[in-house]
């Protein structure tokens, strides 16, 4: 037991590790790319990644309950033949794209939206990769790619900036750090399996008859979740520019790097004991959700505003003279902040009870709000300042709903029990 749980810690200090690294080394990047570069990387890094999420028919999900080592291969083969087709597909796409469609100001040639696949596919390859170490509980082996992707990402960055590649550097050495913790991940991964496929075949019309589940309800909800998350920073590029979209974007690398570390350690202490409060009489479970809430706000305060004024008083001094609005940017998104960070750790509650398909509805209800803020955002020509502040709002308002439902479904819970 000690020994597993030093092994989860390891692998929860090893993400913070890589986090913090990014984060540690961002003055320096954001002195060497300007805001339109950072909102290039943003947009091109979201895009690639809903699709490389997505494009694996979230397969990734089913290796750890494969029958065995040879289905748990041939699952993850699946998952890469599927996101290859999806990102040929996008490439496809993006060979014919109207100029129109690109954002605001931006010319073809200073886009680099070819490398849209690249992140797509070294991405999926590093998450199969993972999930197939996790299988095997080498958990550690896990930590230490995500050490390594992450500093070969910043290292790589940090690189391409002195040598001027602009945004493209950004792009491609994010693209590296996905490919090395993957190829550095698959050197440990046991060589039964890959032999035994290699006899025996990929086999993938029954691999996707078993696992189709997985496509069929995971990866809608992880698109409509990924999606409302990466809408924001695509329609500020769509909208008013690259810029905007880049000081959104490094918001939300710098304060979200330090509030997800916090809420990840909550999380998994709160998934390990969840079940217990399932045994407790009647009401308990609703009442520790609510405290948990509660805990989570009072620490979010604290570390929301200590963010906001650091931004605010320090903001250009760390990060540069091209960033001198990034203090008034985290102002306006403070509640959106908070709100995230208060219900982020504990919003599996759905899935733990079993309600997926509740989730799945809010998921979707969630993207329509977002993209409702967009379009309204573009017909009535709003400024940079009400957009963040009405997005911030509608945002808040839809966790705010799912707190309440999730609650709700703790109290039928008890009740069934």
């Amino acid at each position: 037991m000690k020994s597993k749980i030093s092994s989860y810690m390891f692998l929860t200090i090893s993400s913070g590790i890589a986090q913090g690294f990014l984060l540690l080394i961002s003055p320096i990047i954001t002195r060497l790319y300007g805001p339109e570069e950072f909102g290039a990387f943003a947009v091109v890094l979201g895009l690639g990644a809903l699709i490389g999420s997505v494009g694996t028919g979230r397969l990734e999900h089913a290796i750890p309950i494969a029958r065995g080592p040879v289905d748990a291969v041939r699952i993850a083969f699946l998952g890469g033949m599927l996101v290859t087709v999806s990102s040929i597909i996008v490439l496809a796409f993006l060979k014919v794209l109207p100029s129109w469609m690109l954002p605001s100001g931006v010319a073809w040639n200073e886009f680099p939206l070819v490398a849209i696949p690249a992140i797509a596919m070294s991405l999926a390859f590093s998450q199969l990769i993972n999930a197939l170490l996790l299988r095997q509980r080498a958990i550690r082996s896990v930590g230490k790619n995500k050490m390594l992707q992450g500093g070969t990402a910043g290292t790589m960055q940090l690189v391409f900036g002195w040598a001027q590649f602009s945004s493209a550097g950004m792009i491609w050495a994010q693209v590296l750090g996905y490919l090395v913790g993957g190829i550095s991940g698959m050197r440990r991964l046991s060589a039964r399996g890959w032999m035994i496929l290699w006899k025996r075949g990929a086999n993938l019309k029954e691999t996707f008859r078993t696992y189709r589940r997985f496509p069929a309800w995971l990866a809608p909800a992880a698109l409509f979740n990924l999606a409302a998350q990466q809408v924001p920073v695509l329609a500020l590029g769509y909208i008013y520019g690259l810029y905007e979209a880049g000081l959104y974007a490094l918001v939300m690398r710098a304060c979200g790097a330090p509030l997800g570390m916090l809420g990840q350690a909550v999380a998994q202490v709160y998934a390990s004991e969840f079940r217990s409060y399932l045994k407790k009489p009647a009401g308990e479970l609703a009442r520790e959700y609510l405290l948990m809430l509660l805990k989570l706000f009072v620490v979010g305060i604290m570390v929301v505003g200590f963010l906001v004024t650091v931004m605010h008083l320090g903001g250009t001094l760390i990060f540069g003279e091209r960033w001198a609005n990034i203090g008034t940017v985290t102002s306006l998104l403070a509640l959106m902040l908070l709100t995230d960070f208060v219900t982020t750790p504990v919003s599996m509650t759905l899935s733990y009870l079993g309600r997926a398909g509740l989730q799945l509805v809010w998921d979707a209800a969630r993207l329509c709000a977002v993209v409702f803020v967009a379009g309204t955002t573009y017909y009535l020509s709003l400024r940079f300042g009400q957009f963040l502040v009405l997005l911030a709002c509608v945002w808040s308002l839809s966790l705010f709903v799912h707190a309440f439902l999730t609650w709700r479904a703790c109290k039928i819970e008890v009740i069934r029990q």
